[in-house]
């Protein structure tokens, strides 16, 4: 069994993917690109479009902590081969979408340790337009309510077992900020982590990843405030009206970009870049609280390549005519057809006709 599992979380379009690649760098941890492992895992779990998929397992005599303990197994084998294969000592993942499975994959890995990003809401909800094609309030929409679920969880991981970071402090402090870090990791510093470039270029990584990040591009700061010049009035009031209380209390001024403030004032806590679960919870109860008692808003992955959406599309499409063609169906058509060609006719008679069709419902028609 390797050391503790490190899961990175954070909205899309948070700079995930370069802390995943500067983590990746380190030579005890391994965090290969976006597995989405947990979609596999809570169907397993939760077998889908069936009224018994909920706890099939118990069927078959398993309990809930069994069936967890066997998962855990079988997922923490496949990473743990992955991370042995590059001489690692500990195993990771990053994908965005498992910002909404923090509580389960708590539940299943209780060892894991959670790091989440944040990125300025103008950032984000720029690069999804711009990307993705979102409209502006869906994406201030994401980020405030995948947000929300992310310090909510943290708040019941605590101390321990989660942090979080700013993709500002990432990109302007890096040393500072990755050192705070790998305090939390219990990790030992390593300068690969201000080098991951070449780490990667040496491994052989893909020259882009995924959201395209260029593995082997250094740290800059170049991308942190585009979204000040491409959003429109418009939309940058949005950003103020909707995501502006929640981007304060992240160090944020919603309505432009700029080095954020420290999370935490100097003399007051072991970091000035990281919020532990902890931290969280104690700002919590000052005065610049924010609600965090909303849903997640479902993520839409938009990586899904033309090919899988138009095959979706005609299996749908499949689906809906074997509706339509079927016996039932055609009979209930035929019904109302009757029905809207005798309302015409007197009620005596349109009783009767009525009482036919009624009568045939059941049977459908002959042969």
């Amino acid at each position: 069994m390797l050391a503790r599992p490190i899961f990175v979380v954070g909205t899309m379009r948070s700079g995930s993917t370069l802390l995943r690649l500067i983590l990746d760098a380190h030579p005890h941890i391994s965090i290969s690109e976006e597995t989405g492992f947990m979609g596999g895992l809570v169907a397993a779990k939760r077998i889908p479009n069936w009224m018994h998929g909920e706890g099939w397992y118990e069927r078959l005599g398993w309990s809930e902590e069994e069936f967890d303990a066997r998962l855990r197994e079988f997922y923490s084998g496949l990473f743990e081969r992955h991370a042995r294969a590059e001489g690692k000592q500990r195993w990771g993942d990053k994908t965005p979408m498992h910002s909404e499975h923090m509580p389960e994959m708590a539940r299943i890995f209780p060892d894991a340790v959670f790091v989440a990003i944040v990125r300025h809401p103008g950032a984000v909800v720029h690069s999804l337009v711009r990307k993705f094609h979102y409209a502006v309030a869906d994406a201030v929409t994401y980020w405030k309510s995948t947000n929300e679920e992310i310090l909510r969880r943290g708040m019941e991981l605590g101390n321990d077992r989660f942090v979080l970071l700013r993709y500002e402090d990432l990109v302007e402090r890096p040393e500072e900020t990755l050192r705070e870090l790998v305090d939390f990791l219990d990790e030992p510093w390593s300068d690969d982590l201000l080098r991951h470039q070449d780490v990667q270029a040496a491994k052989g990584a893909p020259r882009v990843a995924a959201g395209s990040t260029r593995p082997r591009d250094a740290i800059t700061t170049d991308l942190a405030d585009r979204w000040a010049t491409a959003l429109a009035p418009a939309d940058r009031e949005l950003l103020v009206t909707s995501a502006g209380p929640l981007a304060c209390f992240l160090g944020y001024d919603p309505s432009r970009p700029g080095v954020p403030g420290p999370l935490v004032p100097p003399g007051s806590g072991t970091w000035r870049r990281l919020l532990s679960g902890g931290v969280l919870a104690e700002r919590q109860q000052g005065s610049g609280a924010v609600p965090l008692t909303g849903d997640a808003v479902p993520v839409v992955v938009p990586e899904m390549s033309p090919a899988e959406l138009a095959k979706r599309l005609q299996k749908a499409e499949r689906a809906l005519a074997r509706v339509h063609s079927s016996r039932a169906v055609r009979w209930s058509r035929a019904a109302r057809q009757v029905q809207r060609r005798v309302s015409g006719v007197p009620g005596e008679l349109r009783a009767a006709a009525s009482q036919v069709v009624r009568g045939g419902r059941g049977r459908g028609p002959a042969g």
